[in-house]
């Protein structure tokens, strides 16, 4: 009997929740009550001293309820009565992550909220428990206008980790605006994100060096400017360098090509008494700018170093760590915590044991792994008792629209094998290695890995793009993003699956004997990739006309668009070669004019005039998308590369149009007039 009382029990519960909305990151505990308070009317008040992060916290609040109601939140300094949503700060602590920040329910970043029918109570440890209690309560609101309200219930929450954050690649490719920087840390805010890696090979203004990326570098200011507006946020915004290997902008310059391993190569070579005063100059200037308690040297993909080690007949790892000790010595004399990215320590395991135990090793992996594998890859540094944060990314770097299916189960295996080896942490991502990586499009990705270090359940996978939207987009607008998502997801992975990599299969020959066999094995996976990029394109174009983050719409409309373009080439090309193969194969003028003249190479409604058509719309979309999000260096390079794939489809039509056909005769081999 008491079995039974206790599963109605359950059912009820789990069926009150249900009724509510979905809340991201699901909080620890949270029990719904029958009651309910109207948003309307509420004013927010302070039960303890407020100070300027409790305000901040506070405005925020104010600003979400205003925007749902329509109608101004006020917010007093003081303790009120009435329908109102009470702040206490209970202690004093950390506005940003520190070292030896630890996680669970007795966390700086705890909070408890408490919703009654007469008012709600936040309380928290800190002004950054408070902040986070805000992301919360602003997605437990029900309904909008006079109808909002908040369901009456008790919610105890803190993070399943300690650190949670995300890297941004400032070097490789694009270069992102300073507000679009801005832009990311708000978004990362609001899903319960602490730390902001500004990854910068060469990109950050410093003194003595004119040379280095004047094009394309932050100012001092402008990354002060960030690091404050992330600290507003309660994310610490943290230095990650590169000062060993990936430093080409460095050594492609005359000045210093010599100090590498190859003239104008990668890395540092060993013996150069030039190297340790330029490392303390730079770590020097890198720390007055970020305040950050850590910083990361990189050290990662040193793939010269078998190289370096054998012109200076010394071990390979006894060169790497002499490099990595000379370095974090240089770091932690500034009072900093050094960060390292773990491959090369796990090339030479023998070293993990003798590096400095102040480091914090950054195993980094990008799909999913078996548990031996992630034994062999994490068991060293939980043994050697060094701390580790793992590393996970979202997959844009090789594909221009994300391959969230392989980063979201990363992100579950990643975390899930961090805590088994005593991980304290885990970084997202964002690599610009691909010059078409458009990162808005990386959003839900940025989101998904937040939610999934705070949370300690599994994530909802199934389900992710509709809590996503719900809580992110007002439900006049979440349906139509969802299937967007979806509809870019499917029409992603179907095109995956026939192409491979689509970075390189838009802008490859689609003619060759290669891409004819992938396309003929799966022209039902293309023609439903193109149905689902046109879906996308659908369901985006009708959530533009709310005027809802359009940005990131418009980023999503790009990709739908290139997705669209790359499997409507191969469609095409398959076509056009079976139209060659029957005309040769049955020469007749009839024939040749229907297939060829008509549909394959006419000015207009032909084949070749919609690829041509369609690689000016797409170049466009992609334009627009760029700009939005980046300054305009090395958009040159992409748009150049568009111009190349419209000539190609030019001259293709151009070269037909010059062929001339006698009745009778086979036509030329396709490969000779596609071979351009």
């Amino acid at each position: 009997m008491k079995n039974l009382v206790f599963l109605l029990l359950l059912f009820a519960i789990t069926a009150n929740a249900q009724l509510h909305n979905t809340i991201l990151p699901q909080p620890q505990k949270v029990t719904y009550g029958e009651g309910k308070l109207a948003v309307k009317g509420l004013t927010i008040g302070f039960a303890s001293k407020p100070s300027q992060e409790d305000k901040f916290a506070a405005k925020e609040l104010a600003g979400a309820l205003s925007k749902i109601t329509s109608a101004k939140v006020f917010i007093k300094d003081t303790q009120i009565s009435g329908p109102a949503i009470i702040f206490q700060r209970t202690g004093d602590l950390s506005q940003l992550p520190m070292t030896g920040e630890k996680s669970g329910p007795d966390s700086r970043e705890s909070y408890k909220i408490k919703i009654t029918n007469n008012n709600v109570r936040i309380t928290a440890p800190s002004s950054t428990g408070l902040f986070y209690a805000v992301q919360t309560l602003r997605q437990m609101v029900e309904g909008t206008g006079d109808k909002a309200i908040l369901p009456a219930a008790e919610m105890e929450d803190w993070p399943s980790l300690a650190y949670r954050g995300f890297m941004m690649d400032m070097s490789h490719s694009q270069l992102p605006k300073i507000e679009e920087i801005k832009h990311q840390i708000d978004f990362l805010a609001s899903w319960k994100a602490n730390q902001y890696y500004f990854y910068s090979e060469g990109s950050i203004e410093l003194d003595g060096y004119p040379l280095l990326m004047p094009d394309a570098r932050y100012t001092k200011d402008q990354v002060k400017d960030i690091i404050a507006y992330g600290k507003e946020r309660h994310i610490d915004v943290i230095p990650n360098m590169e000062l060993y290997g990936h430093l080409h902008d460095l050594f492609r310059l005359e000045h210093y090509s010599d100090m590498a391993v190859l003239p104008h190569g990668g890395e540092f070579k060993l013996n150069d008494p030039r190297i340790k005063p330029l490392l303390e100059d730079w770590v020097a200037q890198i720390s007055q700018i970020f305040p950050s308690p850590f910083f990361h040297i990189g050290f990662d993909e040193t793939r010269l170093i078998e190289l370096e080690a054998k012109k200076i007949n010394r071990p390979a790892e006894e060169v790497y760590l002499e490099m990595l000790k000379l370095t974090t010595d240089i770091v932690e004399k500034q009072g900093k915590r050094p960060m390292v990215w773990a491959d090369m320590l796990q090339k030479f395991p023998s070293i993990i044991p003798r590096i400095s135990p102040k480091a914090i090793a950054v195993p980094w992996h990008y799909d999913p792994l078996t548990d031996a594998q992630y034994e062999q890859m994490l068991g060293p540094f939980a043994k050697a008792n060094i701390d580790m944060i793992v590393q996970s990314a979202i997959m844009n770097y090789c594909w221009f629209v994300p391959d969230f299916e392989t980063s979201f189960n990363n992100h579950d295996a990643l975390i899930k094998a961090g805590k088994k080896y005593n991980g304290i942490g885990f970084i997202n991502s964002g690599w610009t290695d691909d010059i078409m990586t458009i990162m808005r499009m990386g959003y839900p990705d940025m989101a998904y890995g937040s939610i999934a270090s705070w949370q300690s359940v599994p994530m909802d996978r199934d389900n992710f793009f509709k809590n996503y939207a719900h809580a992110q987009y007002s439900p006049v607008v979440a349906d139509q993003i969802e299937k967007a998502h979806n509809s870019l997801m499917k029409a992603g992975t179907l095109i995956r699956e026939s192409l491979g990599l689509t970075d390189v299969a838009i802008w490859a020959n689609p003619f060759t004997p290669r891409y004819q066999k992938l396309v003929e094995a799966n022209k039902e996976k293309l023609h439903n990739g193109r149905l689902a990029a046109e879906d996308a394109q659908m369901y985006i174009r009708r959530a533009l006309k709310f005027g809802v983050d359009t940005t990131s719409l418009v980023a999503m409309l790009a990709g739908a668009r290139m997705l669209d373009y790359v499997a409507m080439k191969y469609l095409y090309a398959s076509e056009i070669a079976g139209f060659w193969k029957e005309v040769s194969e049955n020469p007749t003028g009839s024939n040749y004019w229907t297939l060829i003249c008509i549909e394959t190479r006419d000015k207009y409604h032909s084949r070749l005039s919609d690829m041509l058509d369609m690689i000016v719309i797409t170049k466009e979309a992609f334009k627009r998308a760029w700009m939005n999000e980046y300054e305009p260096f090395r958009l040159g390079v992409v748009l150049g590369k568009y111009d190349l794939e419209f000539q190609y489809w030019l001259k293709l039509q151009r070269r037909m149009e010059n062929l001339r056909f006698k009745e009778g005769e086979a036509l030329p081999p396709l490969e000779k007039i596609t071979d351009i």
